[in-house]
């Protein structure tokens, strides 16, 4: 494995959206510094209330509003803030020329996370507890402000991974190559019949443990079918000897599983995790979660950017980066994480 010393290099991956910057102009400078205010502002409310700092009345019920809506609040923070640093590694507004890209992936997010929620409330359950693999606890009572929070925290899910990854690639992930891996025909064949077997997992199991096969199970399902259907792939990838995509994607969503689990802690809307497979690492944990399970945000970075690449099949004419005879939309399609 090699990394391409310059991003000059005429071997060099170029990024996608990527042009020379502004001489005087400093884009994304604001989107970005609302962002880190806004997160900076929610974390010194959060610890406030939950150190009792508030005084009652009006700043105690600002504090607890904060604690229960952190998670959606924060995570749209976030996206500010990385739409914002993009816009500064890049010299131009990533937001300004991929918009629909965006709010395509932003809204396709809700319905790709309840995915996973119904897997987990539907067929993962202990049974000898009653309790699924995560569950909610302190949602708002009222059912508009639920389905507000519900909104803007899945739909943050996706697009938070592929910027983060697409952060990560700008910072040299994006030049790691090596000799291409020989993925043939049967070997892709029995890649996708692993995957099969793996989703069907959760159905035929009815237990916590299928939260082993959820995480990674559309890579090997879904991943040969973009590679046939000519949409970009780790198979692709990997038979070209580009690491960085993968590489970036896994950090991307190791790096928000962190963040997640960093802003659900002190919340009161939050998740908790029963994963009794996991013996005594059950109880040995970051925030909530159980250490073993951070591996598994590396996996969910990949699995939903194959989604996402499945997904687009469809969603593709609503997007920018799909028309073929656009250089820049090519490279975009070639080279991006989202």
């Amino acid at each position: 494995m090699r990394i391409i010393p310059s991003m000059n290099d005429s071997s060099s991956i170029q990024l996608a959206g990527q042009s020379k910057r502004h001489p005087t102009g400093r884009p994304g400078t604001g989107l970005l510094f609302a962002g880190l205010v806004l997160i900076g502002l929610l974390e010194v409310i959060l610890f406030a209330s939950v150190g009792g700092l508030l005084p009652a009345g009006r700043a105690a019920s600002i504090g607890t509003q904060v604690r229960i809506h952190i998670t959606p609040w924060a995570w749209s923070a976030y996206l500010m803030v990385l739409l914002g640093l993009l816009a500064r590694l890049d010299g131009h507004s990533w937001l300004r020329r991929f918009a629909n890209r965006f709010w395509v992936c932003w809204l396709w997010s809700v319905p790709a996370w309840c995915y996973f929620d119904w897997l987990n409330f539907y067929f993962m359950r202990d049974p000898a507890t009653g309790l699924h693999a995560w569950n909610y606890q302190g949602m708002p009572a009222n059912a508009w402000d639920r389905g507000f929070g519900y909104l803007l925290a899945f739909a943050a899910i996706a697009p938070g991974m592929f910027l983060t990854a697409e952060v990560f690639m700008r910072m040299g992930l994006a030049r790691i190559s090596s000799q291409g891996v020989r993925l043939g025909r049967p070997v892709q064949i029995a890649t996708f019949v692993l995957g099969a077997a793996l989703f069907l997992w959760p159905f035929v199991f009815h237990s916590a443990i299928a939260n082993l096969a959820i995480w990674v199970s559309a890579i090997f399902l879904l991943d040969p079918i973009n590679f046939w259907c000519g949409r970009p792939s780790m198979i692709g990838d990997w038979r070209q000897g580009r690491w960085g995509r993968t590489f970036s994607l896994m950090l991307g969503g190791l790096w928000c599983g962190l963040l997640w689990e960093f802003w659900n802690y002190w919340a009161i809307a939050k998740w908790t995790y029963h994963l009794p497979f996991l013996g005594n690492w059950q109880y040995i944990r970051y925030f909530q979660m159980p250490v073993p399970g951070l591996i598994g945000f590396a996996g969910f970075g990949v699995e939903v950017w194959v989604m996402w690449q499945f997904s687009l099949l469809v969603l593709g004419r609503l997007v920018e980066g799909e028309r073929k005879n656009c250089p820049a939309d090519i490279e975009l399609s070639r080279d991006g994480c989202i």
